[in-house]
């Protein structure tokens, strides 16, 4: 029988539970115009492998290790650039009261995460893992994953 979540978990109840697992309290993200190295040194320390970018409290582009192992295919990264220089587009983001259906269809229609939202501010990140750990730990079965 196919993994399932619970048909009224809201995107909050899925960080919630996260954030109790992984003992993060607070969105790891970084500001657009933050030197790559401090970005990069958020990712290890936090063991992730995406961050959101930020200007002040809105979203505007994201940062992943694979944009980072293209800028060094051939080239020394330079590692006193801003992060404006190295982000992509955009994660998705959602409001954490949406029901936790609308982030999966956005990851399996090909999202790397989807930045969750309070009144449009960003306060937390859904990864597929986030809800691998939610199903296999927390949640009660419903929906299919």
């Amino acid at each position: 029988m196919p993994d399932k979540l619970h048909k009224h978990a809201s995107l909050r109840v899925v960080r919630e539970y996260n954030r109790r697992l992984q003992r993060t309290m607070r969105l790891i993200s970084v500001q657009v115009f933050a030197d790559i190295r401090e970005a990069i040194n958020l990712m290890q320390i936090y063991s992730i492998s995406q961050l959101p970018v930020l200007d002040g409290d809105r979203v505007v582009g994201s940062l992943d290790e694979r944009a980072l192992l293209e800028r060094l295919s051939g080239t020394p990264l330079d590692l006193h650039g801003c992060v404006a220089l190295f982000m992509q587009p955009p994660l998705p983001a959602l409001e954490e009261d949406v029901a936790a259906e609308d982030a999966l269809r956005l990851l399996r229609g090909g999202s790397t995460g989807v930045v969750i939202t309070r009144a449009g501010v960003p306060v937390g990140m859904l990864t597929a893992a986030d809800v691998i750990a939610y199903k296999v730990y927390g949640g009660q079965v419903e929906y299919e994953i």
